[in-house]
């Protein structure tokens, strides 16, 4: 899920912002090429997204925190993504996201910031904020951030989203990714649970890697942490989850040109 993330955010480098007059937000141009930045008004494919699919973000405003929350909802779904953005999901403001987080004791301190933390920094009337991918051979933290220019590491309302090195941060918080909890599987009366090392279950969407392999699958859990198995309508549609009790049961399934049962895989 982290390393999903995190490819998504560095395939997303080089999209630029878009004029309200152009209502093309798909591609890297841009309808103003010589402004100061290289975007314009603060129209993004991210906002539009995240708004027509119920989670707020309107568009023409500052965008940085918008394109952290569409990474995890695109990724995550907006369930997951809600709870890993401490219930915030909705909020495209910088400052209101990270006090969440530090309040349910996500913040980490700077010097410990890996791929996949969420950077912040402040400023007047507002902040900006980062996803750390990496650092660089001297130990710099790596971003990619949504709202900034390409050039200058420190913008805040720049035209793109862009990779930057050493720009200047405050806080550091780690989302509660499954993979760094310590989750495992555990079968109880007939049923498969995805359970965290102090015994909480997992609820809503998660995509686990195969205990042997490479492969991905995505899950979901009910309000009891229950694996769902056989057909379930979640999120508004119908899903149709492996039902046999094999190595394959509980994954989301899709059928081959045949109708045959195939486990649904992150290359499907």
């Amino acid at each position: 899920m982290k390393a999903e993330i995190i490819k998504l955010a560095q395939d997303e480098i080089g999209y630029l912002e878009k004029s309200k007059d152009n209502y093309s937000l798909y591609g890297s141009e841009c309808l103003y090429p010589k402004t100061k930045y290289a975007g314009a008004d603060n129209y993004t494919k991210y906002s539009w997204e995240l708004r027509t699919s119920g989670n707020g973000h309107p568009n023409g405003q500052y965008w940085c925190m918008t394109f952290i929350c569409w990474l995890f909802y695109k990724i995550c779904g907006a369930e997951e993504a809600n709870k890993l953005l401490c219930g915030k999901l909705s909020s495209p403001s910088v400052l209101d996201v990270k006090d969440a987080m530090v309040n349910a004791g996500r913040q980490v301190p700077l010097n410990t910031a890996k791929p996949g933390d969420i950077v912040f920094r402040s400023r007047s009337g507002g902040g900006h904020v980062g996803l750390v991918v990496g650092r660089d051979a001297s130990g710099k933290i790596i971003t990619v951030e949504g709202n900034t220019d390409v050039k200058d590491t420190n913008s805040w309302n720049g035209g793109g989203v862009a990779q930057h090195t050493a720009a200047k941060w405050e806080w550091c918080c780690r989302p509660a990714y499954p993979e760094d909890k310590g989750f495992r599987w555990v079968h109880s009366d007939g049923k498969w649970y995805w359970q965290d090392e102090e015994g909480r279950n997992w609820h809503g969407w998660c995509k686990i890697k195969e205990t042997s392999g490479e492969k991905w699958h995505w899950y979901w859990f009910d309000w009891d942490g229950a694996a769902a198995t056989g057909e379930k309508f979640v999120d508004g549609h119908w899903w149709f989850f492996w039902p046999d009790r094999d190595q394959n049961e509980c994954m989301l399934c899709i059928t081959d040109d045949k109708g045959a049962l195939l486990p649904w895989t992150l290359d499907n």
